[in-house]
């Protein structure tokens, strides 16, 4: 992106818009050289600003990622309660294999998952992590609420419980899945292969047996 001279935003929209851009740059750069190349520096010359005017709108480069994080899980919301909405009730299966396409197909969410509590819960305020905490509650909440429609015996509580076990279970599975160039290497020797989990082979059976503890 070339560089722009902006304005100071002073209108709603306005300022909105320079957030927009710049986490538009952010998840550029960090689904091209992940969170190592989404600096302050790097987001700031991408999106067309200097580093100094990307503090009117961010307190750090760790909350641009978890801005751009809440935004990967506001669109998930949606798409994952349609997907558990496509299929039959009761069918723990088929909410397995439908919980973990969604989960599977979003990269950029999982890696952002997998370092939500050791990378961009630091540098931040504390008022920071309690907003991103109650925004991520109340999505967890949405798609409990969607789970709990084909898993009508299971309460409000135990669908919660089964989302959340869901998320970690993600964060928890992505750096093995996709580890670093020089651990691929090793992984793909086969006296090492089983120790690479496989989202789209192991995130089902582990999401049914999750499913079936609250079924």
């Amino acid at each position: 992106m070339t560089s722009t001279n902006f304005q100071r935003a002073r209108k709603p929209e306005e300022i909105q818009a320079r957030r927009d851009t710049l986490l538009a740059a952010a998840a550029e750069l960090f689904d091209a050289e992940g969170p190592l190349g989404a600096g302050l520096n790097a987001i700031a010359a991408r999106a067309g600003f200097t580093k100094s005017n990307v503090y009117r709108y961010f307190e750090s480069r760790e909350e641009v990622l978890l801005s751009l994080f809440l935004a990967e899980m506001e669109q998930l919301v949606p798409a994952l309660a349609a997907a558990i909405a496509a299929t039959p009730e009761g069918d723990l299966d088929g909410l397995a294999r439908a919980v973990t396409e969604q989960f599977a197909s979003r990269p950029r969410f999982g890696h952002l998952t997998s370092i939500l509590s050791n990378t961009l819960e630091t540098n931040v305020s504390e008022d920071t992590i309690v907003m991103v905490k109650r925004t991520m509650g109340g999505m967890a909440g949405e798609m409990a609420a969607a789970l709990r429609t084909r898993l009508p015996k299971a309460s409000a509580e135990d669908t919660l419980w089964a989302i959340t076990m869901i998320g970690s279970l993600v964060a928890g599975m992505w750096p093995g899945a996709h580890p670093a160039p020089v651990a691929e290497r090793v992984l793909s020797r086969p006296e090492f292969a089983r120790h690479r989990p496989n989202i789209e082979r192991d995130l089902p059976r582990a999401v049914r047996a999750i499913l079936a503890s609250i079924a």
